[in-house]
């Protein structure tokens, strides 16, 4: 599913008298809105969506990787991921 695919969605199915620019519009600021949270979030860099589940930025350990062709070593520095915690009902749902 894309972007593009959820205004769609959002425009076929909710009856709003909105036009497809302005769906655009409030799904990219959602997105946008995530974003800023788990950047700049005061609540430990996580955004939590009640039901859905909780993403969380996570600081990972420096590591040595290796170069499959070659098999060279090289250190692979400290850098930051994201993880996804699923929701009570999320979970309730792919366990059907």
């Amino acid at each position: 599913m894309t972007k593009a695919d959820i205004v769609e969605w959002i425009l076929k199915n909710k009856g709003l008298e909105v036009s497809k620019k302005d769906t655009t519009d409030v799904v990219n600021a959602i997105f946008e809105k995530i974003i800023e949270e788990l950047v700049n979030g005061e609540d430990g860099h996580k955004v939590q969506l009640s039901g859905f589940g909780t993403f969380i930025i996570k600081k990972r350990a420096p590591k040595i990787g290796r170069n499959p062709k070659t098999k060279e070593e090289k250190l692979i520095p400290e850098r930051f991921g994201i993880s996804f915690k699923t929701g009570k009902h999320l979970k309730e749902a792919l366990s059907r």
